[in-house]
């Protein structure tokens, strides 16, 4: 009787915590949903899957982080988050569950937290590709407090290893990692991780194949992962190609991006992101015919690449060439409003 009663006053413990959470939600993102174009109600459905994560480390410290609710009893997360602790917790307001077994793939920066207790309700994926200009929403608990969500769009994508990695306009800071990025009907599409600092962030977010395909791993105690890194936090010259060239383009370093992008594009002649990663160097260095014919390669590539239409657009400007850039226009009304509008500010003004 004593422990019956102990399980359902932990139920309810946990129904008020979530009735709480809810609250929250409410008040701090109803407003900002109105302004964005999102449904409330989708807002409301997705702060109840993602937690904090406590990683309580060797050396005393403590590292928080989110993570999403990817299976009954299993939490998603960045190893980078877990990676020194001795145990680790997750939680939402007023409820807090202890990682039993964890399952690591450092390489790629996806660790897997077994939590059976944990009362979260289960994110829904979404298996097919994302689309770049797609809306997005990515929830993390930023600072550690409440969960706190930002809204934007996809930028870019990048095939890698078997998965896509996101490239998105949502800003975040310390706390979200290990979060989730959520398509505009509410699934699960990325799990947010890193940002390239510059004058504009670059943020980043890993591809759900990486969770899906993790998800059959043995699970180990929770104990430090050793010294090794992701992807993304290798020396730059050892990342991948378009790592190397987002980090130079936030830099400004735009001889550096054409040595990188040249290479890039040798290497993966296919690849329309290589293409424009080179136009856009070569735009900056003044090299406006060279960088029209990357930007016509990436658009060869991928007619639907907004960006490069845009980028087109700009250096058919720059050049002088209105009637081309006119036409750049006419296409991006129907790929990206956002960008045409950008693009039909910089005609009126030049």
């Amino acid at each position: 009787m004593i422990a019956q009663a102990g399980e359902d006053l932990r139920g309810l413990n946990e129904v008020y915590a979530m009735q709480r959470l809810t609250a929250m939600v409410v008040g701090a993102l109803l407003p900002l949903a109105a302004t964005a174009g999102f449904d409330p109600r989708l807002l409301l459905k997705l702060a109840p899957s993602v937690v904090k994560v406590e990683a309580h480390n060797v050396d005393g410290s403590v590292s928080l982080g989110s993570g999403v609710m990817v299976k009954e009893g299993v939490v998603a997360t960045n190893c980078h988050v877990t990676r020194k602790a001795r145990s680790i917790q997750v939680g939402q307001t007023g409820a807090r569950w202890t990682v039993h077994f964890q399952s690591s793939d450092v390489d790629h920066d996806v660790c897997l937290l077994y939590v059976p207790h944990a009362t979260a309700p289960v994110a829904a994926f979404r298996r097919e590709r994302p689309r770049v200009g797609q809306p997005v929403i990515a929830v993390g608990y930023v600072g550690g407090v409440a969960p706190q969500m930002s809204m934007g769009e996809i930028k870019a994508l990048y095939d890698y290893e078997g998965g896509t990695v996101i490239q998105s306009t949502t800003p975040f800071t310390s706390g979200a990692s290990g979060g989730g990025l959520f398509d505009e009907e509410g699934y699960l599409v990325g799990l947010v991780t890193f940002k390239h600092r510059g004058q504009q962030a670059y943020h980043f977010s890993l591809p759900v194949d990486w969770i899906f395909r993790n998800l059959d791993n043995a699970f180990k105690e929770v104990q430090p992962l050793g010294g090794g890194r992701a992807f993304w936090e290798r020396p730059l010259e050892r990342q991948p190609y378009f790592l190397q060239a987002a980090a130079l383009e936030a830099g400004h370093k735009w001889a550096e991006l054409k040595e990188v992008a040249e290479a890039w594009s040798w290497t993966e002649a296919e690849n329309a992101n290589s293409w424009l990663a080179l136009g856009k160097a070569l735009h900056h260095l003044n090299q406006g015919e060279r960088a029209v014919k990357a930007y016509r390669r990436a658009i060869c590539l991928d007619l639907e690449s907004a960006e490069a239409w845009y980028y087109l657009g700009l250096a058919h400007l720059a050049l002088g060439e209105r009637t081309e850039a006119e036409y750049a226009l006419k296409v991006l009304m129907g790929l990206s409003p956002h960008l045409a509008e950008r693009l039909e500010r910089s005609m009126s003004a030049h």
